[in-house]
């Protein structure tokens, strides 16, 4: 293109990249409502920007445990290997673990997949996760059963690298090499969402937007018309509001009415966050709207609901990755999110539990000292045993030795 333009003596058009993004519908392109919907200008929405950082959040402040089993069934935490530094401390060079698994989620939530390059040691093992931007990277079959992932940066071409070469999150996927695009799907709630807040700020911005109309008859010259509107500035503001008007030359005064879009422009807006939120798997009440059903006893439900419903998939999906693509696959090693911080109940619920579980032989002193992050103490891996329970055998044993007593 550049080469015709420069034979027939034109100057290329540059675009940009919402233009772009409208030509070809790429990333998460498309025009809904007069605004173009792209991963970028969709960050801008407010709540579409609550609900990726929620899931993000939700995925990167849980401590990630790396677990070893034992041949007896039970696990121990692998602190000794490379790979427990690498997922829960620091991934590469610039990112903390919280900060890459932030990243990765938050690309995964806008636009469907989240892609780190593998750096591997003289050993073959994993020793840094780069991460690519997304819009940096596609994939494509090589074979029928084979895919190359091609990576790029603002310097130019990064490299082509085969599956067991990138970590990959995915979102929803429709086909098992891609992924759908959260973005491209939820482009009609998002654009509505996106010009309403521009159409509210608008309405505040644009002076013309006027209460009334001051018609008179005839033709006015400009120095006419600069009086009137002086005029009629000195009439109107805060403190001269309802003040009547004294016309002259048969002027008349026209209201405007508030029109229906206007009128329920705020209902609009709360019913955009719900669409937002709905397509993105997020109750309402965590991007901070609620309604007057939602109260302080219902929100501990909410809190719950959000943790089995938006985050365990997310959990899941995570932990599944980094076990077959980062530790040994069917091995004795796996990932573990540690969630308990958000299913704590009050102080007087966990006393409760904690009493009980202890009391009923369930737990032991310094396993419940564990969940709260305390250390253990001595003597507190001991079982206590109700004095009024036995087990069924050893009730059996003592009826018979009664009976032969007898």
């Amino acid at each position: 293109m550049k080469f015709f333009d420069r034979l027939l003596g034109r100057k290329a058009a540059q675009l940009t990249y919402d233009q772009v993004a409208d030509l070809i519908d790429g990333v998460g392109g498309g025009v809904v409502a007069g605004v173009t919907v792209t991963e970028k200008t969709a960050l801008q929405v407010s709540t579409v920007l609550s609900c990726v950082k929620v899931i993000a959040d939700g995925c990167a402040t849980p401590r990630l445990n790396v677990f070893r089993e034992k041949t007896d069934g039970t696990r121990e935490k692998a602190t000794n290997i490379p790979e427990f530094r690498l997922l829960s401390r620091r991934p590469n060079e610039w990112q903390t673990s919280f900060e890459w698994r932030r990243m990765m989620t938050a690309h995964a939530v806008l636009t469907g997949a989240g892609l780190s390059i593998k750096v591997r040691g003289a050993n073959n093992r994993v020793q840094e996760l780069i991460p690519v931007e997304p819009g940096r990277w596609d994939v494509r079959h090589v074979s029928r059963y084979e895919l190359l992932y091609r990576c790029w940066d603002e310097f130019g071409l990064i490299g082509e690298f085969k599956p067991d070469d990138v970590f990959l999150i995915n979102g929803l996927q429709w086909e098992w090499t891609k992924h759908l695009d959260a973005v491209k799907l939820a482009r009609s709630a998002v654009g509505l969402a996106l010009a309403t807040e521009r159409s509210q700020a608008s309405m505040h911005a644009n002076g013309l937007r006027s209460s009334g109309t001051y018609s008179v008859e005839g033709t006015l010259t400009p120095q006419q018309q600069e009086r009137m509107s002086a005029w009629l500035a000195r009439k109107t503001g805060p403190d001269k509001a309802g003040i009547p008007l004294v016309l002259d030359r048969a002027a008349k005064w026209f209201p405007t009415a508030m029109t229906g879009v206007d009128a329920q422009h705020i209902e609009t807006r709360r019913t955009q966050v719900e669409e937002i939120c709905r397509c993105y798997g997020v109750f309402p009440i965590m991007v901070g709207h609620s309604d007057k059903t939602s109260t302080f006893a219902s929100s501990e439900a909410f809190f719950a609901a959000h943790l089995i419903h938006t985050l365990a998939p997310w959990h899941v999906a995570w932990n599944q990755r980094m076990d077959e693509t980062l530790l040994d696959g069917a091995g004795p090693l796996f990932t573990e999110f540690d969630t308990r911080y958000m299913r704590a109940g009050s102080i007087k619920d966990r006393a409760v539990y904690a009493r009980t579980m202890i009391e009923m032989g369930l737990m032991s002193p310094n396993e419940y000292r564990d969940e709260e992050g305390w250390d253990p103490r001595p003597g507190g891996d001991e079982y206590l045993k109700p004095m009024n329970m036995s087990s069924g055998s050893n009730q059996g044993g003592s009826n018979a030795n009664q009976n032969q007593g007898a």
